[in-house]
């Protein structure tokens, strides 16, 4: 996508358009056969309970000052995956990888890896339950002959909780590689949580010997006290190349009560030079766009004088009350009990009106018509916990520690709430045993699958895999459950 001055001479307007046009040819056929994919089944057994008579502030108030993994949440207040399980989701749009694992272009790489960046977080999206925490020595692997990665991770960590993955095309990872580790951070005011996932991700492109790093951005949760819920994700994403020294930087922009916009995402590709080669925009819940740097300031530009004439002449009330109705539509809310502190979202934002030669970086799968009765799971997020009969008999073992295993997450999914919460407490006051064991024979926890190492680039501590996970050695696994 380095479309400079100098290469005009061999880079002309139609071979441009044409390059543009086969780009986004290719990334919509694939997106297409993502979205027809099926990973498994299709619903969880039972659909989720009614949690409308529970007060989530009666919890979190006994909350405040404490770490995210040392809050106890009653069970109601979760979902039936472990929190190993829904980083998981993190890899569904790795075909994003793949292309740019395929590109020769260095600025259309980034591209492809900022899209990928993004993507990753909208698997969040309408997301309130809360994932249990993992255990000790818990793992999860997500492997099918059907997708073009594997997948698995492993909690390195309780105090403080690390939770450490790694993400790999297959072929042993020939292609490229995606690992890190995070350590969720929580923050409470009287209205307010705030996350910050704490953490390095780091990629590495094999073929073009290249290393970007980032990490996520922080997530607040509004209305915890009175009201209904609601989200977004805010802050800087930096994405750095360290081989070549491209960058994007991402700005994921918290909600404004004055434009009305709700998780827009703008950024930039920069040049070595820190030169602007390409605009980044869009929003995390629903698509990514790549803009020519030129078109995207004029359209940048124009938003902003839009904005100052609407601001002059707002819309009549009967449209207002309209736009309210459908950001609390949005987040779950009966339309004749519309809370005042949902965020007010004007819809005409999402008529974007986009430049000549934009890209469809990376567009959403649709949401599950069902998906509510399902804390509003993916098809992806259906197959997560899923282990059949079949699949004991025809596909590898999976380790004794394999999340799948929860007797609390299987309890739950399958609508045995009360049994479920006597199963969490059980492994949770096992692990406290076992850790007042350890200390007595003043021993350490060693992680089975991931080892510790300064990041060869940025000097940071990263949990990296021992590389003998998928050698299916059990035989040392911890009795965890």
């Amino acid at each position: 996508m380095a479309h400079h001055k100098e290469d005009d001479e061999f880079f002309d307007a139609d071979d441009f358009d044409h390059y543009i046009d086969s780009i986004q040819r290719d990334l919509m056929r694939t997106w297409n056969n993502l979205c027809r994919q099926q990973f498994g089944r299709t619903k969880l057994p039972v659909p989720m309970f009614d949690r409308s008579q529970i007060s989530i502030w009666s919890i979190l108030k006994q909350c405040i000052g404490k770490e995210l993994s040392k809050i106890t949440m009653p069970i109601v207040w979760n979902e039936p995956v472990s929190f190993l399980q829904r980083f998981t989701e993190n890899a569904v749009y790795s075909y994003l990888l793949d292309r740019a694992d395929e590109c020769d272009d260095p600025y259309m790489r980034m591209q492809y890896v900022a899209a990928f960046a993004v993507s990753s977080i909208s698997n969040n999206c309408d997301r309130l339950s809360k994932p249990f925490n993992p255990l000790l020595g818990e793992t999860y692997e997500f492997v099918r002959d059907d997708l073009p990665f594997r997948y698995m991770s492993e909690q390195v960590s309780h105090h403080p909780p690390v939770s450490a993955f790694t993400c790999e095309s297959k072929n042993n990872g020939d292609r490229w590689r995606f690992y890190g580790s995070i350590l969720p951070k929580a923050k409470f005011s009287v209205k307010n949580m705030e996350v910050n996932p704490k953490g390095l991700l780091t990629l590495e492109l094999k073929r073009h010997k290249e290393v970007y790093t980032w990490e996520s951005v922080t997530c607040t949760i509004h209305n915890i006290v009175v009201g209904r819920l609601w989200f977004e994700y805010h802050g800087t994403m930096e994405i750095i190349n360290h081989t070549n020294k491209v960058k994007a930087i991402i700005n994921f922009k918290p909600y404004s009560w004055s434009s009305k916009e709700l998780h827009k995402v703008e950024g930039y590709i920069y040049d070595p030079k820190k030169n602007k080669i390409r605009g980044l925009y869009g929003y995390w819940t629903d698509a990514i766009y790549s803009i020519d740097i030129n078109h995207f300031e004029a359209f940048l530009k124009q938003q902003k004088k839009d904005f100052k004439n609407a601001s002059k002449n707002p819309p009549p009330p009967q449209q207002q009350q309209t736009t309210t109705t459908a950001a609390a539509t949005a987040n779950g809310a009966d339309n004749n009990d519309l809370d005042e502190d949902l965020p007010d979202v004007d819809p005409s934002h999402e008529q974007l009106n986009l430049p000549p030669n934009s890209i469809t970086l990376w567009r959403i799968i649709p949401k599950l018509d069902y998906a509510s009765q399902y804390y509003n799971f993916s098809l992806f997020t259906m197959a997560l916990n899923e282990w059949t009969e079949e699949d004991k008999r025809t596909r590898p073992p999976l380790p004794p520690t394999d999340s799948r295993n929860r007797p609390d997450i299987r309890q739950m999914e399958e609508g045995n709430i009360e049994l479920a919460g006597q199963e969490k407490d059980r492994l949770e006051e096992k692990q406290r045993i076992s850790r007042r064991t350890m200390e007595k024979r003043r021993e350490e926890w060693q992680p089975r699958w991931f080892r510790l190492v300064k990041h060869e680039i940025t000097g940071q501590d990263v949990w990296v895999s021992n590389e003998k996970y998928w050698h299916r050695n059990w035989n040392n696994c911890p009795d965890i459950y």
